[in-house]
């Protein structure tokens, strides 16, 4: 039974809509609770109908990717939770090196495609299991090579207007983990590569993939790294200083493979990783008095009491 009486007006809109759609079912960590409407979009037009409809009656609408960066609470999400579809999945090839890809193209799978076609340049990005939209808000990367830095433009959808548009690569500004398209609907974007040896951009990949495999936990529940690694320094490494390494509360703990990594290993809750999170800031601060910042990015609000 809908709690809201927007919910039966937007199922009319939209038929194909779920409403009290628990969140466990589309993160990597299989944490989270109900979003109150989840809705796929397949074309522009829908993104302007639902966006009308959003502002018509005061609800919030929240771009959603993968949910391989995203810890969503144990009481869900309110309003609509949106994820791109259709057009929005798909990697176009032009000429002169410049590929455009859809917020909702996984990165494995843009930089697969990138070396099938002997273009250089998003090798580094393959052990990243997100989205490009959630990639270009947040900047993803590793030491080698951070998304921004091969960025020609980027296509967003304006929220207020109801309609697309494109910004160049000098009117996005991208830092360490983060970008001036957080709070944005990206819609996808343009990148400039290289030419290159179809064979040689392959073994890059798979020596990038190997690492992956051989330093962390990529077969359990988890959302990569934890924190953003401080100035010099190494969260994972800081959370192992700290003797946390393996430490569990509930059905979360902090991986025995890789620290900076928290898994739900047994049924966890979101509860129980925030609670390792506040474990590991304040051991780390209290040893280091370093404060860790949050690189996982939280969604939705706490569980009831009554819950």
């Amino acid at each position: 039974m809908p709690k809201h009486p927007w919910q039966n007006a937007l199922k009319r809109l939209f038929p194909e809509i779920l409403l009290d759609e628990p969140m466990s079912r589309y993160t990597s960590f299989h944490i989270g609770g109900p979003a109150d409407a989840f809705l796929t979009v397949h074309k522009g037009g829908d993104l302007e109908r639902l966006y009308a409809f959003a502002r018509d009656h005061h609800v919030k609408v929240t771009p959603f990717g993968w949910g391989s960066n995203v810890l969503v609470l144990d009481g869900g999400v309110r309003g609509v939770v949106l994820r791109l579809g259709g057009p929005y999945a798909r990697v176009r090839f032009s000429a002169e090196g410049l590929v455009w890809a859809g917020a909702a193209v996984r990165l494995p799978r843009l930089v697969v495609a990138c070396a099938g076609k002997g273009l250089a340049g998003t090798e580094p990005l393959v052990g990243i299991p997100g989205t490009v939209g959630g990639a270009l808000v947040m900047n993803a990367g590793t030491r080698e090579r951070e998304i921004g830095d091969i960025v020609s433009s980027v296509d967003l959808f304006d929220i207020e207007a109801l309609e697309p548009r494109r910004l160049g690569a000098a009117e996005v500004r991208f830092a360490y983990r983060s970008s001036t398209l957080d709070g944005t609907l990206v819609l996808g974007g343009t990148l400039a590569l290289k030419a290159g040896d179809r064979v040689d951009i392959m073994d890059r990949v798979r020596r990038f993939q190997k690492r992956r495999l051989e330093t962390q936990p990529i077969h359990t529940f988890n959302v990569g790294s934890t924190f953003k690694n401080p100035p010099g320094r190494f969260a994972a490494a800081l959370i192992e200083a700290a003797g946390l390494k393996g430490l569990a509360h509930g059905g979360a703990r902090i991986s025995p493979m890789h620290a900076n990594f928290i898994e739900n290993f047994n049924g966890a809750r979101a509860a129980d990783v925030l609670a390792l999170v506040e474990a590991a800031r304040t051991a780390v601060r209290a040893g280091e008095g370093i404060e860790l910042e949050l690189e996982m990015k939280t969604l939705g609000e706490a569980a009831s009491r009554q819950a």
